[in-house]
């Protein structure tokens, strides 16, 4: 891999920065701070269809328009920057500021920045105009689930972490509907988390009730439909399927395939709670994702391996990310499933000693040793009429990887101490 290739992602994307931020609280407050404070001078203030900019929505990926690489997504894609296709951020920049106040206090509530339009805002303002974007979103649908449908037609088909072309499809593998709103169930545990924690923050602040009402009726509807919709009992198991798309009358339908990302769930308070129902669907979760089908030797994969477009090697649809094992380590953990968390960390741990790097991924094999990509591998995909790209090596060192490695050293030391 060149030098070139290297520096290629070294820019500011809102997604990860929230999650490495998050990762890193207890450690380094700081970070956080300085991530909510850029990211809401960023914050959209109107609406712009190439670059999928809404108010209140927080952006995707930023970078100087003249640079090289901007210079080539703007002209193959037609995109401005900062580019705001993303629907994970928006929550995640809630939920940040809801853990980083509870764990520091109010008074980053009441520190200013400076937005897009040169006016001077609070983060508590910040705030409210995000979970402003996130009602007006979930409004739009009868589910009220948070959605992806993009705006700009050459803008990301698939605005999650999965953002891979064919990563929501079918249990039959055909593609997931991306001319209507696709809701993934991962995005659904942030937004519930963002829409509770801010009404439970809203109240110690004092904010009128309407607001507070409208919070959790929008968490609650949430989760009725997460819960109803979403859940999963097939030949394959019991297990929470990669989200939702719709049909041609706009019928949400599950994307009935086994993902790491209902993982995330477990991080989320949207399954907590002692009712029967809940555990079983937690303990099913848990059992699902140490499965054989899922269970790598370097940690959770993103696919199982007897869906269809499952590839070891894939992008999104077979490698193990160490932060989303270890993502669902932390789930784990919460819910009392400390030796599959422990386990969990110690395949992520051994991929970093066996490779000497903090990869984006490794392969989702079948081996007993971790592995990493170290070829490039297209085919061509005769469903879609175009080449698909099903292997390439990981960028060696990603910030969500260090993150988690540096989170899960912190917890095993307080834990030995």
């Amino acid at each position: 891999m060149g030098v070139g290739e290297l520096h290629l992602f070294e820019t500011l994307f809102g997604r990860d920065s929230l999650i490495v931020s998050r990762f890193l609280l207890p450690q380094y407050p700081k970070l956080a701070r300085a991530t909510i404070l850029a990211l809401a001078s960023l914050q959209g203030t109107r609406t712009n269809d190439k670059s999928e900019e809404e108010p209140g929505r927080i952006m995707h990926e930023y970078r100087d328009a003249g640079s090289p690489v901007a210079q080539e997504i703007i002209a193959t894609n037609s995109w401005e920057f900062p580019y705001y296709g993303s629907v994970d951020a928006t929550p995640l920049f809630v939920g940040l500021i809801n853990a980083y106040v509870t764990q520091e206090g109010n008074g980053l509530l009441e520190e200013t920045f400076t937005d897009k339009d040169k006016k001077t805002r609070s983060v508590r303002e910040a705030q409210d105009a995000a979970l402003s974007w996130m009602l007006r979103n979930m409004g739009a649908n009868p589910e009220g689930t948070l959605e992806f449908c993009r705006r700009n037609p050459k803008g990301l088909p698939n605005q999650a972490w999965k953002d891979s072309w064919d990563s929501y499809f079918h249990k039959d593998g055909s593609i997931a509907n991306h001319t209507q709103g696709i809701a993934s169930i991962e995005i659904q545990g942030y937004a519930y988390d963002a829409l509770a924690g801010s009404a439970e923050l809203y109240h110690a602040l004092g904010v009128p009730s309407e607001r507070i009402t409208e919070l959790e009726a929008a968490a609650e509807r949430l989760k009725e439909s997460v819960l109803r919709i979403m859940w999963i009992e097939d030949a394959k198991g019991k297990y929470f399927a990669l989200g939702t798309d719709r049909d041609e009358s706009g019928k949400a339908r599950p994307l009935a395939i086994r993902t790491s990302n209902m993982g995330h769930l477990l991080s989320s308070r949207l399954l907590d709670g002692d009712a029967p129902d809940i555990a079983a669907k937690r303990r099913a979760v848990v059992d699902m994702l140490i499965s054989p089908a899922m269970l790598a030797a370097s940690g959770i994969r993103t696919l199982a391996h007897d869906e269809p477009r499952f590839r070891p090697g894939a992008y999104h649809n077979g490698t193990v990310w160490l932060w989303d094992s270890y993502y669902c380590a932390r789930g784990f953990r919460r819910h009392g499933y400390v030796t599959e968390a422990d386990d969990l960390v110690r395949r992520m741990m051994e991929v970093i000693e066996a490779t000497h790097k903090f990869p984006e991924f490794a392969r989702g094999g079948d081996g007993l040793n971790p592995e990493l990509n170290a070829r490039i591998v297209d085919l061509w995909d005769a469903n879609a009429g175009m080449m698909n790209r099903i292997e390439q090596p990981p960028q060696e060192i990603q910030a969500w990887t260090v993150a988690a490695v540096l989170a899960a050293e912190y917890e095993k030391n307080r834990t030995d101490a």
